[in-house]
């Protein structure tokens, strides 16, 4: 059973409560009558508008723009899913707050989408792309497809309290400011047709046209993180599982490129897809050492072995405020095995090839696919 963020909205005067059946400045149309009904309210900074929901709604506004101070608010007590389509065609802003007890989809289609507020809720999606909107708030797997929204940028905050953030776009950009969390799951796609497939599935995003950029300057964290691009992804952010052993991969189509911008730094077990460059020179994981993150407290190095089983070093903690490089000499001291940058589930992984709390080593990522959560 839904808990009701609003438990006493009943005792609101009827008047003040109206369903959302109808267009006027600021007011959506219900694409599902009778399952939502909203009101408004003044407050010191701006204005709070409260959606009860009964059942999963389709929500089809107008231009959007949320201001600073403003709130919005997606309350469940029935249903889990609520889809807005935002149809105006000029840039698209949601700068105040926006919190539900469910799970939160924007997809603005016709015009970029900018995000410098909070969107907090139980599973948030934000797109500059159109959705299979039944697909969406039924809980299957989804496709997006861009249309003239292009571009995704994101400088506040987004959060997902007990599931997954999606973001997509033909371009992604998640500035220095901003900051997405996940309890379970990140997921960033930039490209023309996005899939997310439904839960249950190992890796369930796909970018499938080649086209199409993600810009991560920011920070983002979650126990699974996935980025997918046609073209490029660059990080110059922080990328953190909270653990080396978590995944994160990184895939970008055929003749793209996914490269590291200053001090970005991944935390966790790497895979990546496509060629990787570091400042624009490409790394061969056999013959060079990245560096791969900068510390600012203490990093933990887990121990190095060679595929049969002779260790290269032992774990250590070091406390330091200095880049921090991964050594090859594992890579070079062993013959090179096609397809080792990912192993079947089951076998041994070459660490430095494959990573771990290093992960910026590059290679084909042959056979990724059957990477597993």
């Amino acid at each position: 059973m839904k808990i009701s963020l609003f438990p006493l909205a009943g005792l609101v005067p009827a008047l003040l409560i109206v369903s959302a059946h109808g267009q006027a400045v600021g007011v959506p149309v219900l694409s599902t009558p009778g399952s939502a009904t909203w009101l408004n309210e003044i407050t010191s900074t701006g204005t709070r508008t409260i959606f009860t929901i009964t059942g999963n709604t389709v929500l089809d506004w107008g231009q959007f723009n949320l201001g600073s101070g403003s709130e919005l608010v997606f309350d469940f007590v029935g249903g889990n899913s609520v889809v807005n389509m935002l149809n105006g065609s000029s840039t698209q802003t949601i700068a105040g707050n926006v919190t539900s007890n469910g799970n939160v989809g924007f997809f603005s289609p016709n015009a970029p989408l900018r995000v410098t507020g909070t969107v907090t809720a139980e599973n948030v999606t934000i797109a500059t792309m159109n959705v299979d909107k039944q697909a969406f708030n039924a809980g299957d797997t989804f496709t997006m497809t861009a249309g003239a929204g292009s571009t995704l940028t994101v400088s506040g905050s987004v959060t997902a309290l007990n599931g997954n953030v999606v973001l997509a776009g033909k371009a992604v950009r998640v500035s220095g400011s901003g900051q997405i969390d996940a309890s379970d799951a990140v997921r960033i796609g930039g490209g023309n047709k996005i899939t997310v497939a439904k839960s249950g599935f190992g890796r369930r995003l796909k970018e499938t046209s080649g086209e199409g950029f993600v810009l991560h300057m920011g920070d983002t964290r979650a126990a699974r993180i996935e980025i997918a691009a046609g073209q490029e992804i660059n990080n110059g952010g922080r990328l953190d599982t909270g653990s080396a052993n978590r995944r994160i991969f990184l895939e970008v189509g055929q003749n793209g490129k996914i490269l590291r911008e200053g001090t970005g730094v991944m935390v966790g077990r790497t895979v990546i897809k496509g060629e990787y460059l570091k400042n624009g020179v490409p790394i061969d994981p056999d013959v060079d050492d990245v560096r791969a993150a900068v510390n600012s407290s203490t990093v933990k190095m887990p121990a190095l072995k060679r595929p049969d089983g002779s260790t290269v070093s032992a774990s250590r903690t070091l406390v330091n405020d200095v880049p921090m490089s991964a050594s090859a000499d594992s890579g070079r001291d062993r013959k090179r095995v096609a397809n080792a940058e990912v192993a079947s589930r089951g076998n041994a992984k070459p660490l430095v090839q494959r990573t771990s709390f290093f992960g910026m080593r590059g290679g084909t990522g042959k056979g990724d696919e059957k990477a597993k959560r």
